[in-house]
Parts: structure tokens; C-alpha cells; sequence
């Protein structure tokens, strides 16, 4: 992923007399790499950078002070697409688009719903404490973007998280002006159909087709992304429907001894189960947007058992197969 939240973090733990020099050796790079706008480092060096920050500095809400970092990168040409976007909807639907210069995982999704637009967000690899604060900060930094970015006190309708409720809840309140909801089967924030329209005030067609221009010539000169895994999600998404997609398989498949690839995965901040759990949540709502019968897509999403379906399913989503479809076909396109 981009530095640029490692930066934003070690900016905020600098004003809180962190060991700034520590912080970056135990994550596994140097505070002065970090002037490098090209750098990108994996996501468990920053997991490790913010759970270490949170232990030191006994900041409960730490993801949320990061947000609130000022700090304009002038380097990245997909904020400045998000910026000269026309409207919040526009801006949503760019920032999904290249958001993979500021990180390999794609972690936002946008989504119609029955009352505006949704936006998901998922830290990438297996669940661990420093993702509490990297939700956090991604859900403020998108509310109060909206905020400045169109110049009227814009207020979600609701925000969610995966985790749980802080005992102190007064700043999260504060700062998102809506209901909230913790223990939640995912994590998002939710627009009206009224705010998602709302024109940006630094909207410009001409600006935004040069920096949409920049930020795609950013994106190629990325490198091919062939990790460990993107090569057992791609094989697992073969095997799914009738194969076998046991671990022991895909290992068999790509040519590695299952402890080597375990490895490998935990070395990108992944898991197996996380994977598959992954492209399942994936697919099953494109499989139902294609109007297959719930059978066929438990089946597809190799489930022996429909009820094991209908379970993962309400999970992932927060409803049952058929109340989402439900939910999608009245949504207004």
C-alpha cells in the first residue's frame, strides 16, 4: 500500500512524543523512506505501526485522531480525481476506481441501496486490533471529506463497524452526527439519495479529466500484482463450485508445500480462511444480481449445505440472500 497513512500516523505519534525512530525499525522501514511519494509498503507493516503507536500511547481512538491529521499529499493524483469530482456520487465512484493507487486491497465499495449509496469498507488481510483504527480513520476521513468537499454539514444517515463499541462513544458521535452501530456485519458508511447528488465546490471538468489522466498513468506504472494471494484466490475461485478448494489443494495446485505458502499468506497479512471468505462475499452478490436461485448459488459458492449459505450470507451482508436481492431490484438505478 501507499505510505501515506504510515505518514499520517507517524505525524500524529510525533505529537504525542512517540519514539518516532522505533516505531519505523519495529515496522520494518525507515522514517526517511517515507519522503519517497512512491513508496508503498505491505499492509501488516502499518498494522504493526498503529497497534504499537495505540500501546504506547494509550490513545483509544487513535484511528480517529489520524484522520483528523492535515496533511495534503500533492503527489497523488486520485485525491485530486475525488476532489474535482462533480458530485459525491462521482467522487464515490472515481475513488473506488483508483483506489489501488493508494493500496493493492481494494477495501471501499460502493453500493446502491433502498434509501442512497453505501460505501463498505474492508481492511485487507486476516481481523486484527490495528483495524479497529484503520476503519475508524477511514470512515471519518470520508465524512468529513464530504463536509469540506461540498461546503454544507453533510451527515450520514448511519455508520457501522465491525467491531466493538469503545466504552466513551462522545467523540465518536461528535464527529459523524448520526447513528452508529458497533458488532455490525460490516463496516460502511450511508448517504442519502439528496447528499450523493450534492455538487462539489471544487468541481472541474477539465482539471478532473487531467488528474483522471495522472492518476491512470499511476496505475500503470504499478507493477503487476502476482502474490501468493491473488494466486489462491484465483484458485480457489476455479475449484469453488464442484472442485476441490481444501487448502491442501491449492497448495498441490500452485506447486508449494502448504507450510511454505501458509507463510507466504501471513507474510501479506493474509489468511486461507480470510480468502475464501472474501470471494465468497464477493460473488454472492454478483451471483444474485444475475437473478440465479439461491440452490444455484450456495452451490456455485461451493456450499454443500444451503443453510451454511443463508448463515454466511446474513454475515456478510446483514440480510438473506433473498431480502438482498429484494433490496437491489427496488434500488433506483
Amino acid at each position: 500500500m501507499s505510505a501515506r497513512m504510515a505518514r499520517q500516523a507517524l505525524r500524529l505519534a510525533g505529537k504525542l512524543g512517540l519514539p518516532l525512530e522505533a516505531l519505523c525499525r519495529e515496522a520494518g522501514f525507515r522514517e526517511e523512506d517515507l519522503d519517497d511519494p512512491e513508496l508503498r509498503i505491505p499492509y501488516a507493516a502499518l498494522d504493526g505501526l498503529l497497534e504499537r503507536a495505540a500501546a504506547l500511547s494509550g490513545d483509544a481512538n487513535l484511528g480517529l485522531h489520524i484522520a483528523r491529521v492535515d496533511m495534503v499529499d500533492l503527489d497523488d493524483p486520485a485525491t485530486f480525481v475525488v476532489l474535482t469530482s462533480a458530485t459525491l456520487r462521482d467522487a464515490m465512484a472515481r475513488g473506488c476506481r483508483y483506489q489501488r493507487v493508494w493500496g493493492d486491497g481494494e477495501r471501499f465499495q460502493m453500493e446502491d441501496t433502498a434509501h442512497g449509496v453505501r460505501m463498505r469498507f474492508t481492511p485487507v488481510g486476516a481481523p486484527r486490533p490495528a483495524h479497529r483504527h484503520l476503519v475508524e480513520a477511514a470512515l471519518v476521513q470520508f465524512a468529513t471529506g464530504v463536509r469540506a468537499f461540498t461546503g454544507v454539514d453533510v451527515r450520514p444517515l448511519c455508520v457501522r463497524f465491525q467491531h466493538p463499541a469503545p466504552e466513551d462513544l462522545r467523540e465518536h458521535e461528535a464527529l459523524f452526527g448520526c447513528p452508529l452501530e458497533f458488532d455490525a456485519p460490516f463496516n460502511a458508511i450511508d448517504f442519502s439519495h439528496e447528499d450523493v447528488e450534492r455538487p462539489f465546490i471544487h468541481a472541474d471538468a477539465l482539471l478532473n479529466a487531467m488528474f483522471e489522466r495522472q492518476a491512470q498513468r499511476a496505475l500503470e506504472r504499478l507493477p503487476e500484482v502476482a502474490t501468493a494471494t491473488e494466486r489462491v484466490r484465483e484458485q480457489v475461485r476455479r475449484e469453488l463450485a464442484g472442485g476441490d478448494f481444501s487448502f491442501a489443494a491449492v497448495a498441490r495446485a500452485l506447486r508449494q508445500p502448504p507450510r511454505t505458502l501458509q507463510r507466504r499468506l501471513a507474510a501479506e497479512g493474509q489468511s486461507y480462511a480470510a480468502i475464501v471468505e472474501s470471494l465468497r462475499r464477493e460473488l454472492s452478490a454478483a451471483y444474485l444480481q444475475r437473478r440465479m436461485s439461491i440452490a444455484e448459488v450456495s452451490f456455485l459458492l461451493g456450499y454443500a449445505d444451503p443453510v451454511a449459505f443463508h448463515r454466511a450470507f446474513k454475515r456478510w451482508w446483514g440480510t438473506s440472500p433473498e431480502g438482498y436481492r429484494r433490496e437491489r431490484l427496488q434500488a433506483p438505478r
